[in-house]
């Protein structure tokens, strides 16, 4: 689909002015990846969406222009591999995780290079004198990965006019890829947390599940949302993962919450089993 097109049907509306800014944008980014003493013969190159001010600040806006832009770059990719954006898409609803996991560059270039990126391409949108600015960031590309910003911010932004629509998508979130509590079926015997006259289960051996070493090489932080069933002997069995995390912890909680044991919950003085969420957050200390 021609970059034109895409931003129409996608509700983002350019002007031309705009639109070829943001190829000239794209241009520069692959000469400058092009520039890169990189061993590869040809670099693979991944675009995460965009963020507002700040890694992990997902928005509507920087999923579309982030779409927009690599659809730029494919037309001056000679010499570079340019990943399909779906790669990532897939990724985080195979992993269950949002965006607002992607709080790092080192974080982002790690996921990318497990989906087979050399590099990754992270932007930047904020307001600005009534204007949206976007800046863009490399991250992994040889010696360029060293520079705090491997462009000048004079000449390397973007700058958009701040339509009322324009501003609407940019404090929208992005995509989130988590499940919802009630989009699990109902189960016989077993009532949900919280139910009028049910007293929720009780931890008594949580112990709390350990650090994949990828985590830790990237030093990521966040948590894992599981929604399991308590047993009336206490036991936990059918876990759902309504949030997961990167980097093996999703599979490092179910594992280390099915060896946890539970004061059962109970109703009418009796122990009923009980679905609940859990929440585990990994921390860096």
């Amino acid at each position: 689909m021609p970059v034109s097109a895409l931003s129409q049907s996608s509700g983002l509306a350019l002007t031309r002015s705009e639109e070829a800014d943001l190829d000239s944008l794209a241009l520069h980014t692959a000469q400058r990846i092009r520039q890169a003493k990189l061993e590869e013969i040809e670099p693979h190159v991944l675009v995460i969406d965009f963020f507002r001010s700040s890694p992990g600040s997902s928005s509507r806006l920087g999923t579309l222009l982030s779409d927009h832009f690599s659809e730029s770059l494919s037309a001056y990719s000679a010499g570079l591999k340019i990943l399909d954006r779906n790669v990532l898409e897939d990724y985080l609803i195979k992993e269950w995780t949002t965006l607002e996991d992607l709080k790092s560059g080192d974080v982002c270039l790690l996921i990318g290079r497990q989906l087979g990126a050399t590099g990754v391409i992270l932007g930047t949108l904020y307001e600005e004198n009534g204007q949206i600015s976007l800046t863009i960031h490399l991250e992994g590309f040889g010696p360029v990965a060293n520079r705090t910003d491997p462009f000048e911010a004079t000449d390397e932004r973007v700058r958009f006019a701040t339509s009322e629509n324009m501003r609407a998508m940019l404090y929208q979130h992005g995509p989130n890829y988590a499940r919802r509590a009630h989009e699990i079926p109902e189960e016989p015997d077993v009532v949900r947390s919280g139910s009028p006259g049910v007293a929720s289960p009780v931890c008594s051996y949580c112990p709390q599940p350990d650090y994949s070493d990828a985590a830790r090489a990237a030093k990521f932080q966040g948590t894992v949302i599981l929604s399991v069933v308590v047993t009336a002997e206490g036991q936990v069995t059918s876990v759902y993962v309504l949030k997961g995390a990167p980097f093996g912890l999703t599979a490092q909680t179910i594992k280390a919450t099915r060896g946890w044991r539970f004061k059962p919950g109970q109703k009418d003085g009796r122990p009923i089993s009980v679905r609940v969420e859990t929440e585990t957050t990994f921390h860096l200390y």
